[in-house]
């Protein structure tokens, strides 16, 4: 075990590897007094230091270490070179780590630290840590069952109990004009869990950020710019926290973000969220991580 220092930058920017910075390329990054964009060439290292190993590699590879490990650790930040095959490394994730504090997402760029094909991992052997989740959209009334060409394509869409069957494009983009909006980030969908997904138009599909549910329902949610803002705000006012967030989110604000001492916030393509007590891939929403105090 050694001492760590958790780092993001923007992509092609990458800090100096020097073997004890773990970290990944995101969307921008903030943090008091700091508010950097996409574009900018710079990099930020989390204030607070934590002792731990790391494993990084494919998701094979990383998955048949974590098998033997002696102990679970305290907590962990887990980083993806890319928002692909996530879910199935967090299913296996879950039943070799449960109840674990894990926060993370997947890299604005494929840029580690450690340098990995798929995943790195950072388990946080010392201290008491706790995980937290934000949805910033609220829920509507709206609930749909969806068919779907694979995991992440959304072909039909028909509102419950009843409705026709329409393609998911036209039926999203009805939902755009009944909010008053143009983006794919202020109207969204969650599963039953509340975890969301995050919509592009594909032609007459939608593609999704992340995997739907098993289910196929979910349910429409919707923010306003004012809200995302001050919501994500609020998430980020609790000093010494690591934050996840998603680009998604970034792009509703409108200003830059205020950021609480000692916290450190990264926008990723994909957050790692936990609900349920156990991590989940989506998207359009932030995670952060704290150090839990002794009393």
């Amino acid at each position: 075990m050694k001492e760590w220092t958790i780092r993001f930058w923007t992509p092609g920017h990458a800090p100096a590897e020097d073997s004890r910075t773990f970290g990944c390329a995101t969307h921008g990054l903030a943090g008091p007094g700091l508010w950097v964009a996409p574009t900018d060439a710079t990099h930020a290292g989390w204030p607070t230091r934590v002792t731990g190993t790391t494993l990084a590699g494919t998701y094979a590879g990383v998955l048949a270490q974590l098998e033997k490990l002696p102990q679970p650790p305290a907590a962990a930040v887990v980083v993806f070179a890319r928002g692909t095959s996530t879910e199935t490394f967090l299913e296996r994730w879950t039943a070799l780590l449960p109840g674990v504090p894990a926060v993370g997402g997947a890299a604005a760029s494929p840029e580690l630290r450690p340098a990995a094909a798929d995943v790195a991992v950072l388990l946080i052997q010392a201290g008491r840590w706790r995980a937290e989740t934000l949805n910033a959209h609220d829920a509507t009334p709206v609930r749909v069952a969806v068919n779907s060409a694979d995991p992440r394509t959304l072909s039909e869409l028909r509102r419950l109990p009843d409705g026709a069957w329409e393609t998911a494009a036209e039926f999203y983009r009805a939902r755009q004009r009944e909010h008053q909006v143009t983006d794919c980030e202020s109207v969204t969908f969650s599963d039953a869990g509340g975890r969301n997904i995050h919509c592009s138009l594909a032609g007459e599909t939608l593609r999704s950020g992340a995997n739907l549910p098993p289910d196929g329902r979910l349910t429409l949610r919707t923010v306003s710019r004012a809200q995302a803002a001050a919501r994500l705000a609020e998430f980020c006012a609790v000093p010494n926290a690591l934050v996840f967030g998603c680009a998604g989110l970034r792009s509703l604000l409108d200003a830059p973000l205020p950021v609480a001492p000692g916290t450190l916030v990264g926008f990723m393509f994909g957050e790692l969220v936990t609900l349920d007590n156990r991590p989940q891939f989506g998207n359009l929403m932030a995670a952060r991580l704290m150090p839990v105090e002794a009393t």
